[in-house]
Parts: C-alpha cells; sequence; structure tokens
C-alpha cells in the first residue's frame, strides 16, 4: 500500500504540532499532508516550520470540504490507501498500523477505529453517548455491519473508497452519513477497537446550535442517502 496520513485542521494551534511529532515517532515511513480549513487561530502560520505537506483553503468549508482537498491531493500524487487522523490529538498515531493492516487482509474498502468497540480509554457519556448509541443502532440496520462509533474520525480507506471520496465525500460533520454513503455505493467498512484520549487542547467548533443542525441533517440523510443513484467511479486513483 501506497499509504499518505491525512489531518484536517480548523484552529489547532495548541495541538497539531504535538500531533504530527507523534506520528512522526510511531510511523516514520508515512507521508503527511496537513489540509488548513481557513483557520483563523494561526495553525497556518506554524505549517512551514511542521515538515510536512499541506493544503490552506481560502474559505472555512468544514471537514467534508478538506477531506475532498485532501483526497483529490492523495489521487493526484498516485496514493492509494489513505488515513484519516484528527489534528485534535484524540486518535493515537501507534493504532494507525492496525487500522492498515486490517484493511489489507480482509480486502475491505474503510476501516473505522471505535472507541467503543471493546476497549478502552476516553468514552463520551450522557446524553451524547445515548444518541451515539441510538444513530450506531440505526446505522448498523441500514448498513449490515455494527456500528458502535457512528462519530468516529479515525479512519483509513482503501484504493476504491478514494477514488469515491475524492469527488463525494459527504459534507458539514460527516461521518454517520459517511456510513450511509460508502453503503450505498457497495463498499465495505469495518470497524476495529482503538483507544482515544480526550481533546488534547483548543474547543471543539461542535457548539450546541451547530449539534443540534447536525442531528436533523442526519434525520435528512438516514432517508435520502439510502435512495440516491450508485455514484460512477473515478477511473484512476
Amino acid at each position: 500500500m501506497n499509504v499518505l496520513i491525512l489531518i484536517p485542521a480548523h484552529n489547532e494551534v495548541e495541538t497539531l504540532s504535538a500531533v504530527i511529532r507523534e506520528v512522526r515517532n510511531d510511523v516514520p515511513a508515512l507521508p503527511i499532508l496537513v489540509v488548513d480549513d481557513a483557520s483563523t487561530d494561526g495553525t497556518g502560520e506554524i505549517l512551514p516550520g511542521l515538515g510536512v505537506r499541506w493544503l490552506q483553503l481560502s474559505q472555512h468549508l468544514g471537514i467534508g470540504g478538506a477531506m475532498r482537498a485532501g483526497l483529490r491531493f492523495a489521487r493526484f500524487e498516485g496514493f492509494d490507501t489513505v488515513v484519516r487522523l484528527d489534528a485534535d490529538g484524540q486518535h493515537q498515531a501507534a493504532e494507525i498500523p492496525d487500522l492498515l493492516d486490517h484493511l489489507e487482509t480482509e480486502n475491505i474498502d474503510a476501516v473505522v477505529g471505535s472507541r467503543f468497540h471493546g476497549s478502552q480509554g476516553f468514552r463520551t457519556r450522557g446524553a451524547l453517548r445515548g444518541a451515539q448509541w441510538a444513530l450506531g443502532r440505526f446505522l448498523s440496520l441500514v448498513t449490515g455491519s455494527p456500528v458502535t462509533d457512528p462519530t468516529s474520525g479515525f479512519w483509513a480507506f482503501g484504493a476504491e473508497a478514494l477514488k469515491l471520496l475524492g469527488d463525494h465525500y459527504p459534507r458539514g460533520y460527516s461521518e454517520p452519513e459517511l456510513y450511509l454513503f460508502l453503503h450505498r455505493n457497495a463498499l465495505v467498512v469495518r470497524e476495529v477497537g482503538v483507544t482515544m484520549r480526550s481533546r488534547q487542547g483548543g474547543r471543539s467548533t461542535l457548539t450546541p446550535t451547530r449539534s443540534a443542525i447536525t442531528l436533523v441533517r442526519i434525520a435528512i440523510n438516514m432517508i435520502v442517502v439510502p435512495l440516491r443513484r450508485m455514484v460512477r467511479r473515478h477511473p484512476d486513483v
């Protein structure tokens, strides 16, 4: 596999440098691309000193838009596998080889790290955990595969997923829709257990207002996405 580590970042100046150092320490052979989603906190200013490749978006597009940009870059540069790692320090780079091993040995299209799949460490609680559980149950029924962590951002995408998502990665806070979209287009996703940490700095952009909007969007997409036509794949990675 020709693997690229893709890190979308919006206002993550407090954590991004540490995330890069951890990736270099745990998977030193893998190249890194940071997509700066029009940050306003100085994230863009530190990129030249990190020794990574980067893209800077001129306007804030959200995680979906940042991922599209990064996946198109990967496709253009000839990568056939992409690992998405969040810039807030929640995901542990030491677990990247395990995701890649599952992707390769099980001959599947995407792997997602789940904090609730027989693993330990940071876990959400209360109303948020209840919403995640309900959402996971629904996605499990629709896709026919177990979904225990529907909002995880720790993914590994194989060649077929890369062909598709560079042009069609869901916009906004997109992880639940991503499950639906990949399933609708006959791509196979598997969960593996990972140990996540709490956010290591900065603040989440998922405010209560945005959370409410996100839930409405998810509810709509649960109806709409399964009814969409399948998307024709890009002919080449």
